[in-house]
């Protein structure tokens, strides 16, 4: 099927059981469309864990995401303020390379308690994997 996105996007999720985190690394330029997309595959991932689902970790390396567009911005920050639907994820760590897209993620940070942004992928997976 041919993408319907007009930016290229590429995306892998990788789950690891023994410590419930949830790693999404993305590259691209996404679409709201892209993102939605995303969502529901890193939602099935959460779900895998079964039961512990709730309490999950999840680090989201952005680093070849130079640049979110405004419509994706809004779109991610609206879902990610909404705690409701992001309240199985005990911490959220990003990870950004790019002057804009860390001030897009800041954004984020702002309105979603227990989510923090990092400079490298091992201090995000460190604070992550911490207790508190």
């Amino acid at each position: 099927m041919e993408s319907t996105s007009p930016y290229a996007v590429d995306f892998e999720i990788e789950v690891e059981r023994a410590s419930r985190l949830i790693s999404i690394r993305l590259a691209g330029v996404p679409s709201p469309e892209d993102v939605g997309w995303i969502a529901e595959d890193v939602r099935a991932a959460i779900l895998s864990l079964g039961p512990h689902a709730e309490g999950h970790r999840t680090l989201y390396d952005a680093r070849g995401v130079h640049v979110l567009p405004q419509a994706t911005a809004d779109f991610v920050l609206k879902n990610f303020a909404d705690t409701a639907r992001t309240q199985w994820a005990r911490r959220l760590g990003f990870v950004a390379s790019t002057m804009l897209t860390r001030l897009q993620i800041r954004r984020i940070v702002e309105v979603r308690p227990g989510a923090m942004l990092f400079d490298d992928v091992e201090a995000a997976r460190a604070w992550l994997l911490s207790e508190y």
